[in-house]
C-alpha cells in the first residue's frame, strides 16, 4: 500500500490540526486534509478522493451520522471512522447501521492516536484489498462475457457436474437460454445422449488434471452442432473443484473439411485405378503423395514413402537425371525424362516420366506431379 490520504472533519480546528500532526507522525504514509464542517467535507470530496474519512459526531448544521449518510450516497465502500467525544452504545449502533466502518470514542492523551492510526490502517488495507478484488472480478467478468468462445464454468460435485456460469456465446452456439443451463447437471440441461459425451470428457479432464482438447457433436435447439472444445481443471488443495470449458462452433468448417476428405477419397480412388506409377512432390522434390501402383512397384508404404526424396526411388546413377528433370519442370512447367525406377525386387525398370508443375491459388509453383509410363511397353 502506498500513500494514504485521509480527510478529517471536525469543527474543533485545534483538534483537527493536532490529529493531523500526530497521525502523520505515527505513519509516514498518512497525509491528512481537514474540514471544519460536514458541508466543507462534502465540498472537498468533489475534488479529493481520500482513502479514509475520519469524522466527529457533534458538529453544527450537519452531524456526523448525516455526513456519513451523504458520503454513503456517493461512496458506498469508502472507509469512514466516526471519531467522537460523545460516546454511547446507541450512537455506535446507529453509526454502524448507517454504514460506518468503525467507531472510536475520543479519549484524553495521545495514546488514542496510536489506536486511531491502527484503525485507519486496517480499514484502508481492507478497503484496497476489496477494491482490487472487485476490479479483478470485473475484469475477469468482462473477459468472460466478451470472449469469442463459448465459456462454461462447471462445478465438480461428488457424483457429477453442475453448470455454474456461462457467457452469451453459449446461447448463441447452442440456442439454450442461460436459465436452461445454470444450476443444472449436464443430463438435466442437455439430455441423456449429450450428457454422456460431455460428462465423459469432464471426467477425463478431472482424472488427468490437465487441459484436454476434443471435438464433440451435440444436438441442441439450433440443431446438431460440432464443438471444438478445451476443458481446463481448476484445482484447490490438490482437488479439482471446477472446470473451465471453452468451445466454439465449427459445424460449417467441419462440414467443409468432411466434404474435402470425401473428395480426396474419390480422387485417391481414381488415381489408384491407374496402371502407371504417380508421384506428387513439393518444390524440393520431397514426396507428398503416391498412388497404389507407385507403392506396389517400389515396395514402399504410404508411411515410408511420404517425406523421402523422389530421387531415393532411383539407382544412384539415375538420380542426377531426375534432379535435372525436376529443375527443368520447375523452371518451364513441364518436361519428359526416361529413367529407371528401383523396384521392390531390387531390380531396375525404365520408365518415361512426364513431369508437370503444380500451382497454388496465387499461381505460385507448389510442387510437381510425376507420372511414369513403362518404357518396355512402348
Amino acid at each position: 500500500m502506498g500513500g494514504v490520504d485521509i480527510l478529517h472533519v471536525d469543527d474543533d480546528k485545534g483538534l483537527t490540526s493536532l490529529t493531523a500532526d500526530l497521525l502523520e507522525r505515527k505513519d509516514s504514509r498518512f497525509s491528512v486534509k481537514t474540514a471544519a464542517s460536514a458541508t466543507e467535507g462534502l465540498q472537498l470530496l468533489d475534488d479529493f478522493s481520500p482513502d479514509c474519512i475520519v469524522s466527529d459526531f457533534e458538529m453544527p448544521g450537519t452531524d456526523g451520522l448525516e455526513f456519513l449518510q451523504a458520503v454513503r450516497a456517493e461512496h458506498s465502500k469508502l472507509p469512514f471512522i466516526l471519531f467522537t467525544g460523545r460516546g454511547s452504545e446507541e450512537i455506535a449502533s446507529d453509526a454502524i447501521s448507517a454504514g460506518a466502518t468503525d467507531y472510536l470514542q475520543k479519549q484524553s492523551g495521545t495514546d488514542q492516536y496510536e489506536l486511531l492510526a491502527n484503525r485507519i490502517d486496517n480499514a484502508v488495507t481492507r478497503y484496497h484489498s476489496e477494491k482490487q478484488l472487485r476490479e479483478t472480478k470485473e475484469e475477469y467478468a468482462a473477459v468472460f462475457e466478451n470472449a469469442r468462445n463459448g465459456l462454461l464454468l462447471v462445478d465438480v460435485e461428488q457424483d457429477g457436474f453442475r453448470f455454474r456460469r456461462c457467457n452469451s456465446r453459449v446461447s448463441e452456439f447452442t440456442g439454450l437460454a442461460e436459465s436452461e443451463l445454470i444450476g443444472k447437471t449436464p443430463r438435466e440441461a442437455l439430455g441423456d445422449e449429450n450428457a454422456r459425451a460431455v460428462a465423459g470428457a469432464y471426467r477425463k479432464c478431472v482424472a488427468m488434471r490437465e487441459t484436454i482438447s476434443y471435438t464433440v457433436t451435440l444436438t441442441h435447439p439450433v440443431g446438431d452442432v460440432v464443438h471444438e472444445v478445451n476443458t481446463t481443471p481448476i484445482t484447490r488443495d490438490g482437488e479439482v473443484e471446477q472446470l473451465v470449458v471453452a468451445f466454439t462452433d465449427i459445424t460449417e468448417r467441419y462440414a467443409r473439411e468432411q466434404k474435402l476428405r470425401e473428395e480426396r477419397v474419390v480422387i485417391q480412388q481414381a488415381l489408384d485405378t491407374l496402371d502407371e506409377p504417380l508421384f506428387v512432390t513439393d518444390t524440393h522434390g520431397s514426396l507428398k503423395h503416391c498412388n497404389r501402383r507407385a507403392l506396389e512397384v517400389t515396395g514402399h508404404t504410404e508411411q515410408t514413402a511420404v517425406g523421402t526424396s523422389i530421387t531415393d526411388l532411383f539407382p544412384d546413377d539415375e538420380r542426377e537425371t531426375m534432379t535435372d528433370a525436376i529443375d527443368d519442370a520447375l523452371r518451364t512447367g513441364r518436361t519428359t525424362v526416361t529413367a529407371s525406377l528401383r523396384l521392390d525386387s531390387g531390380q531396375r525398370r525404365p520408365y518415361e516420366f512426364r513431369v508437370h508443375s503444380l500451382t497454388d491459388l496465387d499461381n505460385n509453383i507448389a510442387g510437381l506431379v510425376i507420372l511414369g509410363h513403362d518404357a518396355l511397353d512402348t
